[in-house]
């Protein structure tokens, strides 16, 4: 069999190497834009820090790659997926063919079209260069500033202020991290990055980097202007899905997969941050770009691919962060369909969405903040701030989706500790 993987990042690589376990003879080839071997994506912000180093970032050793027997392509940009003929083609005009094709292609960081946005200290992170140039850049008391709210942005300016830099943050909304935490949590966050010297600016947008030749400022639509030797761009990211517009693939945000991971095209899946799969909890196709996913969908994928029919579960989201010791876990639906409205109430219909939120310190004298999002007596999602040991349970119960009883739904929300030996009893497959 002709295997053909497009992208080498968490997808391509665990697509990879479940391929080789299923297939021990098959050829194998990966075809990937990135001039480097497979790395994590989610480690550069904290190699910008001076967490970790350079060579920790690789996922696999050159041995452990050897050992794959893979046939990799790098620096190789794929412009054409042709499916009557199976084949790839790239933009130095090879031609690649496959019995079976598997795209993860990932996400592109979005940039904007400002004036100044091409200067040399201009920057997005979503690459292993990216994470090189600014890290040549970094040196105490410069001047950053971050573009954007979302998890990378606030990742950057962690990074950056730990590294001495003076950074500003600037958010067009009116909160941080709003795809991941609720507006309290979020203001939580933003006291406690402030106290530790990074400056948030909200209800903002940058209209114009300033500078020559180098960045010397950002100017804002208020009419600010802030000193800078640095910008980075963090305003999300989209699915590389631009090769394929003309294939015949169904695409959506991303290419739309089955529980098997086959896209509309026959012989030809996809997996990863390019692929819309199934999302179990809002029951519709939908991108949760974090690592396990991306991971599992390729190992799934690889399994069809070699023809051990394997469905896909699905996913949710979920993100995970620590910013100077004060942890958040975020999980599952986070902004109720409608808005809520009173205290809990037993007697609801099942349809009946409602949060409850819990702010305390806990025995330590650390903060332990608790957004609880419900449907009915379904948890559907939590915020946890601080005091994080419970979030292992609390996804287990949202994924497994089980009605809670009254009792054991008042012992969750309070926290007590029966509510483990009472979970038992729920037989939660998923802890």
């Amino acid at each position: 069999m002709n295997y053909c993987i497009i992208g080498n990042s968490a997808a391509g690589l665990f697509a990879a190497e479940e391929l080789r376990k299923a297939d021990p003879k098959g050829k194998i080839t990966i075809l990937t834009a990135d001039p480097f071997p497979s790395y994590s994506r989610c480690l550069t912000t904290y190699f910008l820090a001076g967490d970790i180093e350079e060579e920790e970032l690789y996922l696999r050793t050159p041995e452990e790659l050897a050992k794959l027997n893979l046939d990799i392509h790098y620096g190789c940009k794929v412009t054409e997926l042709d499916p009557e003929g199976q084949k790839v083609r790239t933009d130095t005009g090879e031609v690649f063919e496959y019995d079976r094709c598997l795209i993860a292609t990932g996400a592109s960081a979005v940039k904007l079209d400002l004036p100044g946005s091409t200067l040399p200290e201009v920057f997005t992170l979503r690459n292993m260069e990216d994470a090189q140039n600014i890290k040549a850049l970094l040196q105490p008391g410069k001047k950053a500033v971050i573009i954007g709210g979302g998890l990378v942005s606030l990742k950057s300016a962690y990074a950056l202020r730990k590294q001495g830099l003076e950074v500003h943050v600037v958010v067009s909304s009116g909160y941080i991290l709003s795809q991941m935490l609720n507006p309290q949590a979020a203001k939580k966050l933003e006291k406690h990055l402030q106290d530790q010297g990074i400056k948030i600016i909200l209800n903002s947008d940058v209209i114009a980097i300033k500078g020559q030749e180098h960045v010397e400022g950002v100017e804002l639509n208020s009419g600010q202007t802030l000193a800078a030797d640095l910008v980075i761009i963090g305003k999300g990211v989209r699915p590389n899905v631009e090769p394929f517009r003309y294939s015949g693939l169904k695409i959506g945000q991303g290419i739309l997969v089955n529980e098997y991971m086959e896209t509309n095209l026959p012989n030809v899946y996809a997996a990863g941050d390019v692929a819309e799969a199934w999302d179990y909890l809002r029951e519709c196709p939908r991108i949760n770009a974090i690592w396990p996913n991306a991971t599992e969908q390729g190992r799934i994928a690889a399994l069809n691919m070699a023809g051990k029919k394997t469905a896909y579960e699905g996913s949710m989201g979920m993100n995970s962060v620590d910013f100077f010791g004060l942890r958040i876990i975020s999980v599952g639906i986070i902004k109720p369909p409608q808005d809520p409205q009173g205290e809990i109430d037993q007697q609801r219909d099942s349809t009946t969405w409602h949060i409850e939120e819990y702010d305390k310190l806990n025995s330590a004298g650390n903060p332990s903040y608790q957004y609880l999002v419900w449907q009915g007596n379904i948890l559907k999602g939590f915020v946890l701030l601080g005091d994080t040991k419970r979030a292992g349970i609390l996804k287990a119960l949202i994924q497994n989706q089980k009605p809670l009883s009254p009792e054991l739904q008042n012992s969750v929300r309070q926290g007590k500790r029966d509510w483990y030996m009472a979970l038992a009893h729920q037989r939660i497959k998923h802890c």
